[in-house]
């Protein structure tokens, strides 16, 4: 009986217990309570305290963007494409001079023949039916100013071109006719281009 007396709580005892238990208790009812919708403003929430986690995405604007970062190292080359159409236009050009000397060309031009004054005949080796001849007056060694207009066409007659001397008569030569101011064959200096 005297080891009962002695474990025997004082009042004092008693009222920190309860205190205890009160304390812990409302501590632990307010962790399992549910706090209502918008009840915690400005003032209760500590200044930087809150994280990103904290926000619905797109709730806080985004700030500016930063400065780009370095280029990355370059990929690795793609497959090859598909090929292109076959090329069809090819461009065969000469300049000639007034004496029928050719000054500069594409490659492959010839003079063949040079009857008389203001005509020259050119050999450029291939075909050249339906294909665009377009000649213009140059000043290759032709110090003349005034001189009248310079036409081209195949030989070979038809319906595209004119019919050359005998002997050059054939569709890979191109007739060239220069002229003076009169309008009368004269020889000058030109450009003859074959498109195609």
């Amino acid at each position: 009986m005297r080891l009962i007396k002695r474990l025997r709580p004082t009042p004092a005892m008693v009222i920190a217990c309860a205190a205890l238990a009160v304390a812990l208790g409302g501590t632990s009812y307010a962790a399992i309570q549910r706090l209502p919708k918008n009840s915690v403003t400005t003032y209760q929430v500590k200044d930087f305290s809150l994280l990103s986690r904290d926000f619905k995405r797109g709730q806080i604007p985004r700030g500016a963007a930063g400065p780009a970062g370095p280029a990355g190292p370059a990929g690795p080359a793609g497959p090859a494409g598909p090929a292109g159409p076959s090329g069809g236009s090819a461009l065969k050009w000469a300049l000639v001079r007034a004496d029928g000397g050719i000054a500069a060309q594409s490659g492959g031009i010839t003079l063949a023949a040079h009857p008389s004054a203001g005509t020259f005949i050119l050999s450029l080796g291939s075909a050249i039916t339906g294909k665009a001849i377009l000649a213009a007056g140059a000043y290759a060694g032709d110090p003349s100013d005034q001189r009248g207009e310079t036409s081209a066409g195949p030989c070979g007659g038809g319906s595209e071109g004119k019919t050359c001397p005998t002997g050059f008569d054939t569709t890979s030569n191109v007739f060239v006719e220069t002229r003076n101011n009169g309008g009368f064959p004269s020889d000058h200096a030109f450009y003859v281009a074959v498109f195609g």
